[in-house]
């Protein structure tokens, strides 16, 4: 790779959609509650997102209030990933015989 003297330096992406807004955190009676402001032109979309993973939380909190904090972030993280990837079928081994030629 080669560097030209005054070339930018920075990697070209695009924002992430959940890093454009303004987050709130507000605390009372031992329960945090987080408010979002979405500041992006994509709102609908970010719902959505906020929707999901506040029911992924809800899952975990449900599901694994008595793990410890490393099992609690597996449990989300095996939430997620069972949301949004395909069940995969039942593996069965080749037949044996079909191979004999």
């Amino acid at each position: 790779m080669c560097w030209a003297p005054g070339a930018r330096m920075e990697a070209i992406t695009s924002r992430a959609l959940l890093l454009a807004g303004v987050g709130r955190a507000v605390r009372h009676a031992g329960q945090t509650t987080l408010h979002l402001t979405p500041m992006h032109a994509a709102v609908d979309k970010l719902a959505a997102l906020i929707t999901h993973i506040r029911a992924a939380l809800g899952h975990v909190r449900s599901v694994a209030e008595q793990l410890p904090k490393a099992n609690r972030w597996k449990a989300f993280v095996d939430y997620v990933v069972a949301k949004i990837t395909r069940p995969l079928p039942p593996w069965s081994p080749p037949d044996p015989l079909g191979l004999v030629g």
